[in-house]
């Protein structure tokens, strides 16, 4: 298929006129219209409605836009690898991650690696979507807290707790650790039922025997945190503590609450030992960021 002719169809579709196109893509009008055509004949279907109001989209033009727009985007990241491979260099590879993650881990690394970091772009999904986001080529490599699939090449790049935020008045705040019995007993602010962190808690209540009710739910970790630190309750999260609150394990009758964070990428990739040196190194400046994270060797690798 010829990408031109793509281009050609998602300035008509952005602009909504053949003229305003056709100024677009420096093509004249006539000739943009010819090529329209052609591109119709190809798929075998009609892309536009044409009446004396203009253009509009068929039901098969609409079905095939988000085709063409990942047609190109697909192929815009085709040549960016292929100059890189050219120059023999690796740069602006994309992330995909969790937005605690990005927030907590991957912006902070990207400062610190400054302008010959890898790293150009991070794309933020829920929990549940980040291997994905590899499989269909979205994006270069992931780190995420779930446990990879096993075609992917994996490292732990480390272990973080899952924490109890409070307010520093709070008699919690001085623990070096505060139980799920005692935790459950307190008014509590969670995430809601599809977040990783709030299944973690119910999980770990549920072994210890446990039931709670949630004082609010919420799917916005900064407003758990405000929720907090105004007096609110106890929130659960594994997000950095913000609004000065205190942040302290949680301790269940099988150990601390811990979450496992995952390096993941397609050993097949073109660039799959700088991913990996590159996450190497993400876990050790993660192990200095956060002191009080347990650190996991990187040559303990799964998957």
């Amino acid at each position: 298929m010829d990408l031109r002719l793509l281009r050609y169809f998602l300035a008509v579709c952005a602009t909504g006129t053949l003229h305003g196109a056709a100024a677009v893509v420096h093509v004249a009008q006539p000739s943009l219209s010819r090529q329209i055509r052609r591109l119709e004949q190809d798929l075998g279907f009609a892309l536009f409605d044409r009446s004396a109001r203009g253009l509009s989209l068929t039901a098969a033009g609409r079905a095939f836009l988000p085709v063409a727009e990942d047609l190109l985007r697909r192929a815009t990241q085709a040549t960016a690898t292929a100059r890189s491979i050219a120059r023999g260099t690796v740069s602006d590879l994309t992330v995909v991650a969790a937005p605690t993650t990005v927030a907590d881990v991957i912006s902070p690394f990207i400062v610190h690696a400054g302008a010959e970091g890898i790293i150009g772009n991070a794309i933020e999904v829920m929990p549940e979507h980040v291997y994905s986001a590899i499989e269909h080529g979205d994006a270069d490599f992931a780190v995420g807290t779930r446990i990879p699939p096993a075609e992917l090449r994996s490292m732990v790049l480390g272990h973080a707790y899952l924490w109890a935020q409070m307010p520093a008045w709070h008699p919690f705040a001085s623990r070096p650790t505060v139980s799920i019995a005692e935790l459950v007993k307190e008014p509590l602010i969670v995430m809601s039922r599809a977040h990783g962190v709030r299944q973690m808690l119910d999980s770990a209540a549920a072994r210890a025997g446990l039931a709670f009710t949630a004082s609010v739910e919420t799917t916005s970790p900064v407003l758990a945190q405000a929720l907090a630190a105004a007096g609110r309750g106890i929130c659960v999260l594994s997000d950095d503590p913000h609004y000065d609150l205190v942040a302290v394990p949680i301790s269940t009758p099988g150990g601390e609450l811990i979450i496992t964070l995952f390096g993941v990428w397609d050993e097949l990739h073109y660039a799959s030992a700088h991913i990996a040196a590159c996450l190497d190194e993400l876990s050790e400046f993660n192990a200095e960021l956060y002191p009080q994270t347990i650190k996991f060797g990187v040559d303990g690798s799964v998957g």
